[in-house]
């Protein structure tokens, strides 16, 4: 990785990462769509689907994880120590509380959002550092205001249990901060595998 270079990410790392972040983003949505949690609408009909999305959704969460990768580049002492086990270990963990909510959708809210903050704590204090904070609070505002948005829209709707946040899940907030967390992880490794590389090919020469 260049340090001095504007973007940080290699094309070929951020369309890797983009990928990993729209498969993921895939599987959660079709999680909430099966269950119930979310509906989409027939306005959103407009555009092609994949599996239970609309195509615009994995191509948002994809571009999300890039640019979440690429700000913490950006932002101060981006750790070198990070390893490839500590970024499944975070997907994992987004993962999981993504479909955690989709499970529980029915129960209320309170506990819901308790345990989902939970998560967030968790994996912000086993997987992030002070950095992090700026990726995971910058999406959880972003987040949930697309959302907001959208289902105002009228694209989608979360069900009648789920909706007390101006028309989506208040859950939305720490579950977003997670995959910021964790989104800025993936950067700091994929920066670091950046960096291995031209270290290898000069120890083979």
């Amino acid at each position: 990785m260049d340090d001095t270079a504007v973007v940080k990410l290699r094309p070929s790392i951020a369309l890797l990462l983009f990928v990993v972040g729209a498969a993921a983003g895939l599987i959660g949505d079709h999680s909430h769509v099966i269950t119930g949690t979310t509906e989409y609408l027939a306005a959103s009909h407009a555009l092609p689907f994949v599996w239970s999305s609309p195509i615009s959704f994995p191509i948002m969460v994809g571009a999300a994880t890039v640019i979440l990768a690429e700000l913490r580049l950006h932002l101060p002492s981006p750790r070198t120590a990070v390893t490839f086990r500590q970024g499944v270990a975070g997907l994992a963990a987004v993962l999981g509380s993504y479909v955690v909510t989709a499970l529980l959708h029915t129960a209320p809210e309170v506990p819901v959002t308790t345990l989902i903050c939970a998560f967030a704590a968790i994996t912000f204090c086993a997987l992030g550092d002070r950095p992090a904070i700026v990726c995971g609070v910058l999406a959880a505002l972003v987040g949930p205001a697309v959302e907001i948005a959208i289902a105002a829209a009228g694209q989608f709707r979360y069900a009648s249990d789920s909706d007390s946040l101006f028309g989506v899940a208040p859950w939305l907030v720490p579950l977003y901060f997670a995959f910021g967390v964790v989104a800025a992880l993936i950067g700091e490794i994929a920066a670091a595998a950046g960096r291995s590389t031209p270290q290898d090919h000069a120890t083979h020469r």
